[in-house]
């Protein structure tokens, strides 16, 4: 399976009173050929700072995770893709994470 991930939009919201804290919400466009899905990769503000502050891009964190999440768990066509990214994966992203490549991939572009 070659995989083609773009891209699409970001979004910040706001927390709520008693709810989870406030995250930035990136959406992406998987394609195979004809086929597409939407996936959406959250992480949280104090997540985003993070990886921020040692000077890399949450949005490629966000995209690293999705590559991660699609070579060993799931066919993207299946089901929608909703991964919430917790405060010490962003924190592991921010020290090793290798934002070039995934090692293993199949194929994504």
């Amino acid at each position: 399976m070659s995989l083609d991930i773009k891209f699409v939009t970001w979004d910040r919201e706001g927390a709520l009173r008693g709810g989870p804290e406030a995250s930035v919400t990136f959406t992406f466009t998987v394609s195979d050929g004809p086929l597409k899905a939407h996936a959406e990769v959250m992480l949280t503000n104090r997540g985003v700072k993070l990886i921020q502050q040692a000077g890399k891009d949450a949005r490629s964190a966000a995209r690293l995770a999705l590559e991660r999440h699609l070579v060993y768990r799931r066919d993207p066509f299946e089901a929608p893709i909703f991964l919430r990214i917790p405060y010490w994966q962003a924190e592991w992203f921010s020290d090793y994470g290798n934002f070039d490549r995934v090692s293993g991939s199949p194929k994504v572009r």
